[in-house]
């Protein structure tokens, strides 16, 4: 009872401060906008600085545009999931509320204001973000997990709050954990509706830990987890994506190109260029490009991986790994329809043929094109080995599952920031 009593008592001290700090935001928002409406809608817009001067009429639209403003303030505070959601759902209901307010306005013949209703619906987009973001940053997003539970998972002490009661007030919490081993009991299903009515994001718990992770586990992963659909309907754009964005850079690339060719030129000589036949699409091998990095292997070297501190690594070519300016070559593949901009790292043949034979798991990563960079790339380091490679595929396979724009614009920013930084280089 102690107990209870201690997790009700955690609750509301929790419940009061969240309302203290909502009611902290609000009011800087207020403050923000009175100072936006003296300085830029009246000083401006209406060249009428004094907000108490104004007609009723022009008032009255700063009140409309305040009222939105607040809206949209207030569901970002409230809005429940994961941040990614969060950020969605806020970004909508700001284009929903503002362009509700202009329905009405152009319905009732009031007056308004072009540049104030752009000026307020971009400062309520920010606004709503920022609310997110600092909220997320405060408190991050309360977890539930709800018994009975699949015992075949491995759950993290720290995954969320434990919840073994239905009669228990799950609308606190922005995701629900469930993965029940029998059928969902009436009790449970009552109380799962109400926190979904709530906002809150049921969801199951090993997808919950993929998505934490980034990775998926190989013991418990099947190809029928892999959409199908995503698979067909996006690759179209997809493609299109990777032409238009290769034309836009094609010029500058290929100054760098030519750049890294002389240099690898005059520091090793010919050839330039390091073609190797790598494993693509449908396990269809094709010549990947690449500039050289290493020396020539010694007669009857065999063929092998590079490591960290590698001796095969030139002064240079560990200059054109660090910025990744010797992938740039790849472009070409991407412009014949061999590679994507992003996708699994296409694999030499007969390193793709051991990992197979080891993890045959590993043959589904050519159900996409291999990319230049990848979700992979940005998350683990090459692989040199079957154990790297199998920890790299977890990687991979999560990929091929969720593939999407949105995971393809964050594999991008990642990778921005991994060149930048120069990590996971070998």
């Amino acid at each position: 009872m102690m107990v209870s009593v201690s997790l009700e008592e955690r609750d509301q001290r929790q419940e009061r401060a969240s309302g203290s700090l909502q009611l902290v935001v609000m009011l800087c928002v207020g403050v923000a906008y009175a100072a936006i409406a003296f300085l830029l809608y009246g000083g401006v817009y209406l060249h009428r600085p004094n907000v108490l001067t104004w007609p009723p009429e022009y008032q009255l639209h700063l009140v409309f545009n305040f009222i939105c403003l607040a809206a949209v303030t207030h569901f970002a505070w409230s809005v429940h999931g994961q941040i990614d959601r969060k950020l969605a759902e806020t970004v909508f209901v700001a284009i929903l509320v503002h362009g509700l307010l202009a329905f009405f306005i152009l319905g009732g013949r009031w007056y308004f204001s072009r540049p104030i209703l752009l000026t307020n619906f971009l400062v309520s987009l920010i606004v709503g973000v920022m609310v997110v973001l600092l909220k997320h940053r405060i408190s991050g997003p309360r977890v539930a997990l709800v018994r009975p539970l699949a015992i075949d998972i491995k759950l993290s002490r720290h995954l969320g709050e434990v919840i073994t009661s239905p009669t228990a007030d799950l609308s606190k919490y922005d995701i629900v954990l469930v993965s029940f081993t029998e059928g969902v009991s009436t009790e449970w299903a009552r109380a799962l509706s109400r926190a979904m009515l709530a906002g809150c994001q049921v969801r199951h718990v090993g997808e919950y830990i993929e998505d934490v992770r980034g990775a998926v586990s190989l013991e418990h992963f099947e190809l029928d987890q892999i959409s199908n659909v995503s698979l067909v309907s996006y690759r179209p754009l997809k493609r299109l994506i990777d032409v238009v964005a290769v034309i836009f850079v094609l010029p500058l690339a290929l100054t760098i190109i030519f750049l890294g060719a002389l240099a690898v030129f005059l520091s090793m000589g010919w050839p330039v260029f390091f073609v190797q036949e790598r494993v693509g699409l449908a396990g269809k091998p094709f010549r990947m490009w690449k500039l050289r990095t290493m020396r020539p292997a010694a007669p009857g070297e065999a063929h092998r991986a590079a490591v960290k501190g590698d001796n095969r690594i030139t002064r240079t070519g560990a200059f054109l790994r660090r910025f990744r300016i010797d992938e740039l070559p790849q472009l070409w593949n991407v412009l014949r329809g061999e590679m994507s901009l992003i996708g699994p790292r296409p694999e030499a043949v007969p390193f793709h043929e051991e990992y197979v034979r080891d993890v045959p798991l590993y043959a589904y990563r050519n159900l996409v094109r291999p990319g230049i960079t990848g979700w992979a790339q940005v998350c683990a380091p090459p692989s040199a080995n079957s154990e790297e490679a199998r920890r790299k595929l977890t990687y991979d396979l999560f990929y091929v599952k969720r593939v999407s724009l949105f995971l393809d614009l964050q594999i991008a920013l990642r990778t921005i920031w991994t060149v930048t930084h120069g990590s996971g280089v070998r």
